[in-house]
């Protein structure tokens, strides 16, 4: 799909299930660690399996990030609910724009299919992420993992930016004064 910097965004595959899963696991229990307490952060990976990605009976776009071989990163959108269910980024690739070009990509296709707003619950220690790429905190908010684990997050939204419909000059055109 996209490739830079030895980083290559492509849609998601079955075979791509434990990975994903791999990624998410890694991300949780080395990211969220001291945001969470350690008993949600146990009760959030048991509750993650291989077979729980790339559902048919939950069509998303899954878009997953890989540098050289190595899968790095994934993220799920909902475009039909206007949601971004899932960013993650394995631990030793953050801060090297992984989730950014995964992110934009995901945006991408969701103004591309008119989506007029993204919303998303994102983990405390994210939240500084999505704010950083335009995304407003609406209110706290809560993922229910069990009956006794309420996973606490930000719920929060970004518009689709504005096209502007004034035609700027091309490079390199002249303009006359």
């Amino acid at each position: 799909m996209v490739s830079s910097g030895g980083l290559h965004l492509r849609p998601a595959r079955d075979s791509d299930r434990r990975a994903l899963w791999r990624v998410h696991t890694e991300a949780v229990e080395t990211l969220c660690q001291g945001v969470y307490a350690p008993d949600e952060l146990n009760t959030w990976v048991s509750l993650l399996r291989p077979e729980g990605y790339l559902r048919p009976d939950r069509p998303r776009t899954v878009l997953v990030a890989e540098r050289g071989r190595r899968l790095v990163g994934f993220g799920q959108l909902n475009c039909r609910a206007g949601e971004l269910e899932a960013l993650y980024v394995v631990p030793d690739e953050v801060g090297h724009g992984v989730g950014s070009r995964l992110l934009a990509a995901l945006e991408s296709v969701a103004w591309g299919d008119g989506t007029p707003l993204l919303g998303l619950d994102a983990s405390l220690n994210a939240e500084d992420f999505y704010r950083h790429r335009g995304y407003v905190s609406l209110h706290p908010a809560s993922r229910p993992l069990t009956q006794r684990v309420q996973l606490a997050c930000v719920r929060m939204q970004k518009r689709r930016p504005m096209v502007s419909s004034r035609r700027e000059p091309s490079a390199g055109a002249m303009t006359s004064t």
